[in-house]
């Protein structure tokens, strides 16, 4: 038979000619959209990644959520094993039904371990897609989406286990093609088959028929299944990889914009961020496509389970609705005839919502990236058309002339230490470790407690440190966050630059946002820092018995972890080292800890907005703790602080209180009665 007499040069002209057509229109957009030079750097590290979360699904194969997670795996797998049985059977139409069986046969080493291999994943692979059909048809789990699409697929990869088992059963048995095949365990599949068509009672050209049926079913099966990938939520199947791959490698940095104060061009109508739809990156439009809708970004997302108006699954679909609604102008550059994505697609609600929280990516099993995007939102609705939160004003105008969000004196930034031992960088020809105390330790009542604590404590360990008083401005964290991009590098660069002044290498903060920014993002401006955060100091002068906490405290704790130092930097076993270092401190868990700890609401300059739709984040995380039985919320994040208290203090819950682990640690060290009378006057000041 001639290529042009057989049909399977028809079925892959057409179907090849369809979804060609499709992907065009899907991925020329890409050269429409803004480029990000950095997704192509440190090569080796993205293919690690690739291999442990790509090809080794690591992420769908934690505890929360292990059965639904092994049976992707398992259906994955088979689709990666049979990929190479795919291309054959296409191969096999112009070379024969015996091509490739010196290769994959039944008669030499590697095609009987290959052929085992093929088979027992067949058999994975129509378990786990069974088992998937249950859950869609019969659990319906809530972060699930219940599309027709999806339970179509299901059946679509059940059909193709299927229909392979009735062509292995139609070679078995033919006079030519199944002289090396013997019923074997080492077979499964085709032995299955093998039996069925003899148990049927079936001819050998009877066989043949029904393997042929299973073949052509088959590979029309793979063909229509090819098409359907460009236009539902199974894109991910071309994209998925791709998206693990590119991935953003420091979580805790957001990409820097780049910003030309000088520029002509400066003004109020250029975009500073997401404008238009070409001013997202391709890989933020890849990252749609890659959205699996599988609804792990929901199940710890403070603004989904407290009734915001964002989930971040259906912000892919929003984004990957709009990019379709609109592929004509972007493919034709009418950039013109775009609306805007913000409040035209996308509601203000929605993106002020975030707290930044990171569970959304970390839970992703695809690395999709929510919150730069939406942080490229806020950008340009703050520096582009100036429509952002009424109370973000206030504190924009704050940092910028105060150098503080509260907009007290900047010369006041020291008063907290009247009294104490607390050495100046100014005052001190060299030190160790800058003390980067931070806005709320310095101006807030409650949080200057906490900062003479952990002062008691460096004291009591003899570390040498220094602060910088009143030369100390905002780290800029909240400003970035909230889209100020201007400001957040004005006060970026003050802080560098006195950095600079003093020589400084190693930096300690008791603000997981300050590390973080120092840690992470400073790092943008070429510049490279030891960081650690207070816990972090705390235990190892603990591990080196600098310090000894000896008063026995008898608390039962409970641990809230912070998003930036959990999620955003993997520090979650230093925290818990200080606390049950002390003694008599019984440290209880919350259900959500850890990774999957849920937000105290602060995050993403969340601090200083109000909190206007759904339940309040901060309380839902207040009555979780309170469940524990706990005496004491331990925090290691004034933000945290703050919103937990205030929790408490809404909901009117007495007998339990919030307490740093700077404080809970420096409460039980034994210190000469003149150094604790000392603190306890200070504290009583302040």
């Amino acid at each position: 038979m001639s290529v042009f007499t057989n049909p399977m040069t028809y079925l892959l002209l057409v179907a090849l000619g369809v979804f060609s057509t499709l992907m065009y229109r899907r991925m020329f957009i890409f050269l429409k959209m803004r480029h990000n030079p950095n997704y192509f750097k440190d090569v080796l590290t993205r293919l690690k990644k690739l291999f442990e979360f790509g090809f080794g699904q690591k992420r769908l194969l934690n505890p929360e959520e292990f059965l639904p997670g092994l049976a992707h795996v398992l259906v994955f797998s088979a689709f990666m094993v049979l990929s190479l049985r795919t291309i054959t059977l296409f191969f096999m139409a112009y070379f024969g039904f015996d091509f490739a069986l010196p290769f994959l046969g039944h008669d030499n080493p590697v095609g009987v371990t290959y052929g085992f291999l093929k088979e027992l994943v067949l058999i994975t692979a129509f378990f786990g897609s069974g088992y998937f059909l249950i859950l869609r048809l019969f659990v319906k789990p809530e972060r699930m989406s219940m599309s027709g699409e999806a339970v179509l697929i299901l059946f679509f990869i059940q059909g193709l286990m299927i229909t392979d088992m009735m062509f292995e059963a139609g070679l078995s048995v033919h006079p030519i093609y199944g002289k090396h095949f013997h019923p074997s365990v080492l077979h499964p599949v085709a032995t299955m088959g093998y039996f069925l068509v003899k148990s049927l009672g079936m001819s050998q050209s009877q066989a043949w028929t029904f393997g042929m049926i299973g073949y052509w079913t088959h590979c029309a099966i793979i063909l229509t299944f090819l098409n359907l990938l460009p236009i539902g939520k199974h894109f991910h199947v071309i994209t998925g990889l791709g998206t693990v791959f590119l991935q953003r490698l420091n979580q805790g940095q957001l990409p820097r914009l780049e910003i030309d104060m000088e520029s002509e061009d400066f003004d109020e109508e250029q975009s500073f961020g997401i404008r238009k739809a070409t001013d997202f990156t391709w890989k933020m439009a890849m990252d749609t496509y890659s959205c699996t809708e599988c609804g792990r970004c929901l199940t710890n997302c403070p603004t989904y389970i407290t009734e915001k108006p964002l989930t971040h699954k259906g912000l892919n679909l929003t984004i990957r609705e709009h990019l379709m609604d609109n592929v004509d102008n972007i493919l034709s550059g009418k950039d013109e005839a775009l609306p805007n994505v913000v409040p035209d697609i996308i509601s203000e609600d929605t993106i002020w919502a975030c707290t930044t929280c990171g569970w959304c990516e970390t839970a992703c099993p695809v690395f999709i990236e929510n919150v730069p995007r939406i942080v490229d939102m806020r950008r340009d609705s703050v520096m582009g058309r100036g429509e952002f939160p009424s109370e973000a004003i206030t504190v924009f105008k704050n940092m910028e002339s105060q150098g503080n969000p509260w907009g007290i004196d900047s010369g006041a930034r020291e008063d907290w230490a009247a009294g104490l031992d607390i050495p100046v960088a100014r005052d001190k020809e060299s030190f160790d470790y800058l003390w980067y105390v931070g806005c709320a330790s310095a101006y807030d009542d409650r949080q200057k407690k906490v900062a003479q604590a952990l002062a008691k404590i460096l004291n009591a360990a003899g570390v040498d440190y220094a602060i910088l008083g009143k030369e100390e401005s905002c780290n800029g964290d909240s400003a970035r966050r909230l889209g100020n991009e201007v400001l957040f590098e004005q006060l970026a660069t003050h802080n560098i630059e006195n950095f600079k002044k003093y020589g400084v290498r190693k930096i300690f903060s008791q603000c997981p946002h300050c590390f973080n920014m120092f840690k992470n993002e400073y790092t943008q401006f070429d510049v490279q820092y030891e960081v650690y955060h207070h816990s972090e100091l705390i235990s190892q002068l603990l591990k080196d018995r600098r310090i000894r906490p000896s008063r026995e405290l008898d608390e039962l704790i409970t641990f809230h972890d912070s998003c930036y130092m959990g999620r955003y930097n993997d520090v979650y076993d230093e925290p818990r080292f200080d606390l049950k270092s002390v003694p008599g401190v019984e440290l209880v868990e919350m259900p959500r800890h850890k990774r999957e700890s849920f937000c105290c609401g602060a995050g993403g300059g969340r601090m200083w907005l109000e909190e206007h739709i759904g339940e309040r984040i901060n309380q839902n995380r207040v009555k979780e703790a309170v469940e524990t039985g706990a005496t004491t919320i331990a925090t290691n994040c004034p933000f945290c602080t703050t919103m937990i208290s205030d929790g408490l203090n809404e909901l009117g819950i007495e007998n339990i209180q919030t307490k740093d682990i700077a404080e809970i640690v420096a409460d039980s060290l034994e210190l000469p009665p003149q150094d604790n009378d000392n603190t306890e006057e200070t504290s009583q000041e302040a």
